[in-house]
């Protein structure tokens, strides 16, 4: 068996799935592989750009906790596909990258495109191992099937990442023979067997047990556990109240009486309060990273334990008195185990009010040169996410992009029951929604829906990642806020360099007419919204009548509201309670 067809086979057989990629002349022996051998269970799906495929590829694995896999021919599709590979690596998603070199004898040697780090060529190696888990260059057949596996095995194992694997083009057409025989079947088998420390876990249980106002911190290493419902069966069990990161909003339900909302920069001030008011918070899968604990930077490290893989980020931010190394999944399961031999539940909290700021305008834009503006309309960010809110799909996908709709979405809006939330917060990049709703949607089970909210910023910069969408008639719903600038940049302008507007706002841009290019109307919904009337008609248009279809709703945004962000909001910035049903609960009604 040649390299080429062992990788796909084995992809195939380990029911990844899918192949996210651009091809070019080092990558195309694998793609011709698939075609030949992927027998309708490994599929390429053709990225616009290298990025989006690294982006598809780790919305894959996000949501549909799995490896995901993508692939660049070499040269400049490495390099954009690095893009993708960082935002995995700082947010410890694991992802496969195959990535075609030139043949071995023409390294250093002229070869095109060449990244053997030979004389002035760029050193690939070198490169991606500053951005991923570990760098693997096939070569000698004799150890490619141990090669291979520890790359997946990499990927998966400890705290997950991205693994790229480098394959000259000759390499792919040696003979490595058949699949040894005790190689593992499936991705379970090549995942070694999560771990946790069993002493530290029961001093947590006795922690918790004793705490009167406990508080729970959920992050995105929840769901990647090996059981991410442990967590919250425990919470519900024991009545502890439980926050999430802006990245976790989904690994809670949001309608629980004991969800507080989020913790972070664009989380709720009530939380903050909790937070600082509770005697123990456990951080599980979360890193407190400063988009966590920017509000709570006064957090005392003596109240809080620590449940990650890799508690180093959390260790060094605020030195926690209980560190318990290991899978959040095991830990929980543990603890629900001694919880039924010894049964507690924390003592009945006082009555809670979340509470979110209050939308207003920002100040104008005294350099915005004219035009900018849409003349007779007068939709609001918050107003849009309000109606938004409705249509975001039970038991379906929200991916959100960076900027100020991102930050407004997070404090203004639940998840859906059932639905996952992602966001790209480990290098925070421009477009990475566009192309992660693809990675998102696919392999979901029938009438699974994925909605998307980013800026016009955003679909300027990857925005023809919806043509992949339209390609593969995938139901997303491409909700783009056009305000016509970087209003995140303009705002952090406007309250930090005296308004000295710069390198931020453009030519205005009709969102709506340029996604009309990318299919027909059997192929693709387009609408423009700019009032509240026009909002409600179009989504009831597209959900009733065309939610099999992807579609692009245009929000023309002609005023910019300032984003609930604490960094750029005064300290005595108003905010307002939301009406909550399980305020009036009691610790009986918590437990039952």
């Amino acid at each position: 068996m040649r390299v080429s067809d062992a990788l796909v086979t084995l992809l195939r057989d380990w029911n990844t799935r899918y192949v996210f990629g651009v091809s070019g002349a080092n990558i195309e022996h694998l793609h011709d592989a698939v075609h030949r051998l992927g027998q309708g269970k490994l599929q390429s799906v053709m990225a616009r750009r290298e990025d989006g495929a690294a982006f598809m590829a780790d919305a894959r694995a996000r949501v549909h906790r799995t490896l995901g896999v993508c692939c660049s021919t070499s040269g400049g599709g490495m390099m954009n596909l690095a893009v993708g590979l960082a935002e995995s690596y700082a947010e410890s998603v694991p992802v496969l990258a195959l990535i075609g070199q030139p043949p071995t004898a023409l390294e250093g040697r002229g070869a095109f495109q060449d990244a053997s780090g030979i004389g002035r060529t760029v050193d690939a190696e070198a490169m991606l191992g500053a951005l991923t888990k570990k760098v693997i260059k096939l070569g000698a057949p004799d150890t490619f099937w141990r090669d291979v596996l520890d790359a997946a095995r990499t990927a998966l194992s400890g705290r997950p990442g991205p693994v790229a694997l480098l394959v000259p083009r000759d390499v792919f057409e040696v003979e490595v023979g058949d699949r040894p025989d005790d190689y593992p079947e499936t991705l379970a088998d090549v995942t070694e067997r999560p771990v946790f420390d069993h002493h530290a876990a029961r001093l947590l249980f006795d922690e918790i047990s004793r705490a009167k106002r406990p508080v729970f911190v959920l992050g995105h290493g929840v769901r990647r556990s090996s059981n991410p419902s442990a967590v919250g069966r425990f919470a519900q069990l024991t009545g502890v109240r439980v926050a999430t990161t802006m990245s976790a909003r989904a690994e809670f339900p949001n309608d629980d009486p004991r969800y507080l909302g989020v913790l972070g920069v664009a989380g709720h001030t009530s939380v903050v309060d909790a937070v600082l008011d509770a005697d123990l918070v456990v951080a599980i899968g979360a890193g407190l990273n400063m988009m966590t604990r920017g509000p709570v930077t006064e957090l005392n490290g003596a109240a809080v334990a620590v449940v990650n893989l890799d508690p180093g980020e959390v260790v060094r931010a605020v030195n926690p008195r209980l560190v318990v190394r290991g899978d959040a999944g095991l830990t929980f399961e543990h603890l629900l185990r001694l919880w039924e031999v010894e049964p507690f539940q924390v003592p009945p909290p006082a009555a809670y009010e979340l509470r979110r700021f209050l939308p207003r305008l920002a100040p104008s834009v005294p350099s915005r040169p004219p035009g900018h503006g849409f003349v007779g309309d007068d939709l609001r960010q918050s107003e849009a996410l309000a109606l938004l809110e409705s249509y975001l799909p039970r038991n379906g996908h929200v991916v959100l992009d960076a900027g100020n709709c991102a930050s407004a979405a997070i404090h203004l809006s639940d998840v859906p029951a059932g639905a996952t939330s992602t966001i790209a917060l480990g290098m925070g990049g421009m477009g990475y929604s566009l192309a992660a709703a693809v990675g998102a949607q696919l392999g979901s089970p029938p009438g699974t829906r994925t909605t998307v909210l980013c800026g016009d910023g955003a679909f300027l910069m990857n925005g023809l990642e919806l043509h992949t969408a339209v390609d593969l008639r995938l139901p997303v719903l491409f909700v783009i806020f056009n305000n016509n600038m970087h209003g995140m940049c303009v705002t952090r302008q406007q309250t930090f360099f005296d308004a000295r507007i710069e390198c931020v706002h453009y030519a205005p841009v009709n969102v709506g007419q340029l996604a009309r290019g990318l299919g027909t109307a059997e192929s693709l919904w387009v609408a423009s919204a700019g009032t509240a009337d026009e909002l409600r008609a179009h989504l009831a248009d597209y959900h009733e009548r065309h939610p099999d279809l992807p579609g692009v709703l245009e929000l023309r945004i002609p005023a910019e509201e300032m984003p609930p962000f604490t960094t750029l909001l005064p300290s005595d910035e108003p905010t307002v309670p939301v009406p909550r049903a399980s305020e009036a609960l009691t610790c009986a009604a918590l437990s039952s």
